[in-house]
């Protein structure tokens, strides 16, 4: 079987020699603050640093876990201004999560959203678009925080599902976050806003024994043909990327790297000319659907996971909602799209 393909996760070190010598001191203060603050007004507060305890997080680094939660309870406390905006929003991210049952799901995209027409996009054939060779299975994904490296694989496998006929649900992220995030997950999430690694989470989504292939552009026709839409990660944008209004890139990327992003590969065309076209369904409320050509997809260096295994459901353990649009709003939050794409 095919090699999965897997990068290594830098992990943010302890600073041991800082705790060392300010431990006793963050004792006493975070001690106070636990027993005699709650700030008012938020009674979600308290729910969220319990559901974090509970889930281990700084389980290991008791005097590090009673320094952050003080902070998440009221971030004024904090004199720079830096770490006060800090913890403000991962305060906020924690109300988020637990406030929140379920990810927004919908049977009808909303008002506003970037959506598929023939208009702007001319060319492409039934059997080329997957989601036009398989009607039922279009769905659309709102980001509006850093969490395309979850999008991109929740697409891959709810179109996966699709390709073998089978009926077509979307895992409830939200729900997938509070239940099977690990400690580690968590803590980045929600301290240090931060992603993943979009194929590893693949990977953690899809059914036992599943065999996944990594391709290049030579072999994306081929493989589409075969297994279906693909994950496109660690996808390189720059600034003309940005630019919400613009859904054709040809060429060469333009402006200074800005971040890594994922998306779904889910169609092709081959102009008279004999230039290929590649579709790309993204997350962004107004550009949803993108078309590069080649030369602009080989300067991004992203490369392409298939779902070559066969997949009848998903997992039993994980839960899964239906709609023709979803967004996750409970986790994601209102920012700029530079900052977004950073974290995958």
């Amino acid at each position: 079987s095919a090699e999965v393909h897997r990068e290594k996760t830098i992990i943010r070190p302890d600073t041991q020699m800082y705790r060392g010598l300010v431990a006793f001191l963050f004792v006493l203060l975070s001690l106070v603050l636990y027993n005699t603050y709650t700030a008012p007004g938020d009674p979600l507060i308290q729910e969220g640093i319990d559901f974090l305890r509970q889930k281990g997080v700084f389980t290991n680094d008791p005097v590090r876990a009673e320094l952050e939660f003080s902070r998440l309870r009221d971030p004024s406390l904090l004199s720079n201004s830096e770490q006060r905006r800090r913890y403000e929003a991962s305060r906020e991210r924690l109300l988020r999560l637990v406030s929140t049952e379920a990810e927004t799901h919908r049977d009808s995209v909303p008002p506003g959203l970037h959506v598929w027409n023939e208009t702007e996009f001319p060319g492409y054939k039934k059997e080329d678009v997957f989601f036009l060779k398989h009607p039922a299975a279009l769905s659309q994904r709102y980001q509006l925080s850093g969490l395309c490296y979850m999008h991109g694989p929740a697409m891959v496998q709810h179109y996966a599902l699709a390709h073998n006929n089978h009926s077509v649900p979307m895992l409830d992220l939200l729900k997938f976050i509070k239940e099977h995030f690990t400690a580690e997950q968590l803590e980045r999430h929600i301290f240090d806003n931060q992603g993943g690694d979009s194929s590893t989470f693949l990977e953690s989504i899809l059914q036992s024994n599943t065999t996944l292939v990594t391709s290049g552009i030579p072999s994306l026709v081929p493989f589409f043909r075969d297994f279906g839409p693909a994950l496109v990660a660690k996808f390189k944008v720059h600034e003309d990327f940005m630019k919400a209004s613009v859904h054709h890139h040809y060429g060469k990327p333009s402006g200074k790297f800005i971040g890594y992003h994922a998306m779904t590969f889910v169609g092709h065309r081959l102009s008279d000319n004999g230039t290929s076209y590649f579709l790309l369904q993204n997350w962004w409320e107004k550009k949803q659907f993108v078309e590069i050509d080649a030369d602009y997809l080989e300067a991004t260096g992203a490369y392409f996971t298939f779902i070559k295994t066969p997949q009848t459901a998903i997992p039993d353990t994980f839960s899964y909602t239906y709609g023709k649009y979803h967004e996750l709003e409970a986790v994601d939050k209102p920012e700029g799209q530079a900052n977004e794409m950073a974290s995958e």
